[in-house]
């Protein structure tokens, strides 16, 4: 009900506002806000808005207030593995309506992971990242190298600062989401979604996870603590 909608022109670095009656292209196509509202999407490829590959989480980085988007891929246009957008407000204010635009991170072998979904910052700077590569897709053609999904940190400093390190790997046919930390940061949490999935019938499960044995699939959420994230949380 109050404030602006802006959406964003990458190339250019510049934020939009999207209101009818600062566009004449938005004046002929709708006839009021709320319809601009309402299609958001296409009001905001018709002002100059940059169409992204699939953006699916963003995370605001706790030191420096850079926006971090990722972009999971674009298959259609031939990007496999996605990426990671890093934006960064103008003389450091989120205010501004201009701003940088960079790319941190780009997914692939190289890299060591694909098609990277939820995020979030520790309060030491570290970018958690999880992955979805589909599950009809995963361990097949360009997604063989990565075979599950997985959990990976990007430290914020010393000698692996910037390269993605993997810390965990989600069971078959699974994607890992939600990322979120304890309040004291002694805990990680995390969702495990549909493992199994790909499962033909209950007698051909790919999954039995995380019951094991015979059990059926099912989804869970995880809590994660122990020395090693305490050493990561405290370096």
């Amino acid at each position: 009900e109050n404030g602006t909608l802006y959406v964003a022109n990458i190339k250019e670095g510049k934020w939009i506002p999207l209101v009818r009656e600062k566009h004449q292209v938005l004046k002929k196509n709708f006839k009021t806000q709320l319809d601009v509202m309402i299609y958001a999407r296409e009001a905001a490829l018709m002002v100059g808005a940059t169409e992204l590959d699939r953006p699916e989480d963003v995370a605001i980085h706790p030191k420096t207030g850079e926006v971090f988007v990722s972009l999971t891929n674009n298959t259609p246009k031939g990007n496999y593995h996605g990426s990671l957008l890093k934006i960064s407000p103008y003389d450091g204010d989120h205010g501004n309506d201009r701003f940088f635009a960079s790319t941190f991170l780009t997914g692939g072998p190289n890299s060591g992971f694909s098609c990277p979904d939820n995020l979030t910052f520790d309060k030491k700077g570290n970018l958690w990242i999880v992955t979805d590569i589909s599950g009809s897709k995963m361990g097949q053609g360009v997604y063989a190298p990565f075979k599950n999904n997985g959990l990976f940190v990007v430290m914020a400093s010393g000698p692996k600062a910037g390269i993605p390190i993997q810390l965990g790997s989600a069971p078959s046919d699974a994607e890992l989401t939600g990322l979120c930390f304890s309040s004291d940061h002694k805990t990680l949490f995390l969702s495990v979604q549909h493992p199994g999935e790909q499962s033909k019938s209950l007698s051909e499960l790919t999954s039995h996870w995380p019951l094991g044995g015979n059990a059926i699939p099912r989804p869970a959420v995880v809590a994660i603590r122990g020395p090693t994230l305490e050493r990561l949380l405290s370096s």
